[in-house]
């Protein structure tokens, strides 16, 4: 009975492991043989009559032999990082999966109703429409340091050819409208349109994905997030007032926030997942009239739940947040005027809020 033969291939990832394990050893030794050949030379400096012509000869070859033994192994290492970005574009499509939860919950506006999405390895030798394809060709680039990533996902679509521009310019019009200005990442696309079907090539930059991959040496401290904090609770506050300044009525922020600081208080590691907590502080006050404590309280309750599940370069995705403190304050804030300005002590809120940051630790 023929007994299968034992596939020894390595993985990519291994194979480039391999590849740059072998270069540090090359240099190891290329570095003992010059090191060998100084000695000699040392030995001859003092006088050793011993060190024969060979010797020399001979380490002279050696350190010849081992520096185009390095070189070789060093080129090696660029085809087995192409080797790396491939598989795991093909193994690890995690911006064509991040595309189709987007697509998934927003079929209407990529004109995708009952097309059926699929994630595949590579690009798809037979197509049957109507069907969508996503897939990468190559890996995510990882910016570890604050948990961005970037790369190219390729969407492939293929619908009657009448309704082929339609769905088109949905699908542009989506990415752009749902990713690029909702501040998820940066978008640039290109297009390669045939006649039963059509591919966007979707590069995203410093997307914030879901899981965050961050490095557990994080400087980050916090301080970003307490402004986001502050600034959603003045985006709560919001109403149609009175602009002493243009006379008309105008949807605008009534609170502004200030002093804002923070810092990472612990971090804790489960698996690959990283956890931090990360202590904020800020005031809240009121713009052009005095807002009484509770109100500011009211905006800024809102803001702790608008904050959860949104990303901090450095720190992850809020996993939950809690106000722990709040203090009556005064703050000098800038009376804005027709005529005249100046500045007076307003009844402002000192806050003091908790938050727990999730994210995969860095390999």
């Amino acid at each position: 009975m023929a007994t299968a033969k034992k596939n020894t291939t390595p993985n990519p990832i291994d194979a480039l492991a391999e590849a740059r394990a072998l270069a540090d050893q090359r240099e190891a030794e290329h570095e003992q043989a010059k090191e060998a050949a100084d000695e000699l030379f040392a030995r001859l400096d003092r006088g050793d009559a011993s060190v024969s012509g060979l010797d020399l000869a001979t380490a002279e070859a050696e350190i010849k032999r081992t520096e185009h033994l390095l070189s070789m192994a060093r080129k090696q290492i660029p085809a087995a990082e192409r080797a790396v970005k491939l598989y795991e574009g093909q193994t690890n499509p995690v911006l064509a999966e991040y595309l189709r939860a987007i697509i998934e919950e927003h079929r209407f506006n990529f004109g995708l109703f009952g097309v059926p999405i699929e994630v595949v390895p590579q690009r798809p030798e037979k197509l049957t429409a109507p069907a969508a394809y996503l897939y990468q060709v190559e890996g995510a680039d990882y910016d570890t340091t604050t948990g961005h990533m970037t790369g190219t996902a390729h969407l492939l679509v293929t619908v009657p050819a009448d309704g082929l521009d339609t769905i088109r310019e949905a699908c542009t019009t989506g990415i752009y409208k749902l990713v690029h200005h909702a501040g998820h990442a940066e978008v640039r696309d290109s297009l390669v349109m045939q006649p039963d079907h059509f591919v966007l090539s979707v590069y995203l930059k410093n997307l914030e994905p879901p899981m965050p991959v961050i490095s557990e040496r994080s400087t980050a401290t916090g301080t970003t997030l307490a402004q986001r904090l502050g600034g959603l609770a003045a985006l709560r506050s919001k109403q149609w007032i009175d602009d002493p300044r243009t006379g008309r009525m105008a949807n605008t922020h009534t609170i502004m926030s200030g002093k804002h600081a923070g810092e990472v208080v612990s971090q804790a590691r489960d698996g690959d997942t990283v956890r931090r907590k990360v202590r904020v502080q800020f005031t809240v006050h009121g713009i052009d009239r005095n807002i009484d404590f509770p109100e500011l309280a009211t905006f800024v309750d809102r803001a702790i739940e608008d904050v959860k599940g949104t990303f901090s370069a450095g720190l992850g995705r809020v996993e939950s947040a809690k106000v722990t403190s709040r203090e009556p304050a005064k703050v000098n804030a800038e009376v804005r005027a027709v005529i005249s300005g100046g500045t007076i002590a307003r009844p402002a809120l000192a806050v003091t809020a908790e938050l727990i940051l999730i994210s995969k630790a860095a390999a």
